[in-house]
């Protein structure tokens, strides 16, 4: 009973951590003891909402181990860290050759946004930008009351069952 109880329980962590951790696109945040939304982007190349412009980052999120004593999950897509945890990026050559690039196709198109690229294109190489934490995966006081109230619920029904036999 209690192994089966364990095998469940861990499979069942591993596929609701990951939905958890991907409706916080959906939010537009973080849930932890309570919801912490993410600050709006300034940059015009953002989609209409915030981290979620091609979808990639949010499909990123997956389990990569699930045992009994163990739930992993992972954002495994290129920026996610940054994204998750916030820090600063240095300019580099090909940032700006991105960002001409981007210029010369947007310029009859939208104003606004060529210009942001023109003024990201002319950044010196070597100078910082920060990118302020948006936290859509981590640990979560919400997500573990959600497991524990889910067990608890669990060990009865199954114990119930075992008395009913």
């Amino acid at each position: 009973m209690a192994t089966d109880l364990k095998k469940n329980a861990s499979r069942y962590a591993a596929s609701e951590s990951v939905k958890f951790f991907k409706e916080s696109f959906v939010k537009g945040g973080f849930s932890d003891k309570s919801f912490n939304p993410w600050k709006k982007s300034n940059t015009p190349l953002s989609g209409k909402r915030t981290l979620y412009k091609s979808g990639k980052l949010m499909q990123s999120i997956r389990k990569t181990e699930e045992s009994e004593s163990r739930v992993v999950v992972v954002a495994d897509a290129e920026h996610a860290e940054i994204h998750n945890n916030g820090g600063i990026i240095t300019v580099t050559n090909q940032m700006k050759k991105f960002f001409w690039a981007k210029h010369i196709e947007l310029k009859k198109r939208n104003k606004k946004k060529a210009y942001f690229c023109k003024y990201m294109a002319l950044k010196k190489v070597g100078s910082k930008i920060k990118i302020d934490q948006r936290q859509f995966i981590g640990e979560s006081k919400t997500m573990m009351d959600l497991f524990e109230k889910f067990f608890k619920g669990q060990v009865e029904v199954v114990f119930k069952q075992h008395l009913n036999k």
